[in-house]
């Protein structure tokens, strides 16, 4: 589980916790969650599951099948389609989140500009007309 141990430290750090600290929460030693951080140890499922809910997200974020840290009830199954406007992202309706990082506004404003474009283009060169 390469992505957990990264995700775990980094989770711990932006909640100000030691490792001390976590693994009173969850009911392991500190020597068990230096080894989760490590990569030397992997927590049974129950203790993913204390985990998951210490920081408030969801197993499938700490082992990487999931960029979306936050637990949420909105989830967006990727199995249907969704027609999300520039104003429903802008809006915070949704986030955009690459590389375990939430991708800001002003950039999102101009990857719809550069798709846009590119569109154009597209349709310039095949002869279609919008």
């Amino acid at each position: 589980m390469p992505d957990f141990k990264r995700r775990l430290k980094r989770l711990r750090k932006q909640n100000n916790l030691t490792q001390q600290e976590v693994g009173d929460k969850i009911q392991v030693s500190k020597v068990a969650v230096s080894g989760y951080e490590n990569g030397v140890r992997t927590p049974e499922i129950s203790t993913l599951k204390k985990i998951a809910d210490l920081f408030n997200t969801s197993i499938d974020y700490l082992v990487g099948y999931s960029d979306i840290p936050e637990k949420s009830s909105d989830y967006i199954n990727p199995t249907v389609t969704h027609s999300v406007s520039d104003t429903g992202i802008l809006e915070g309706r949704y986030k955009i989140i690459i590389d375990d990082e939430e991708v800001d506004e002003e950039l999102i404003e101009e990857a719809i500009d550069y798709i846009r474009a590119k569109r154009i283009m597209r349709d310039k060169r095949t002869g279609r007309d919008h």
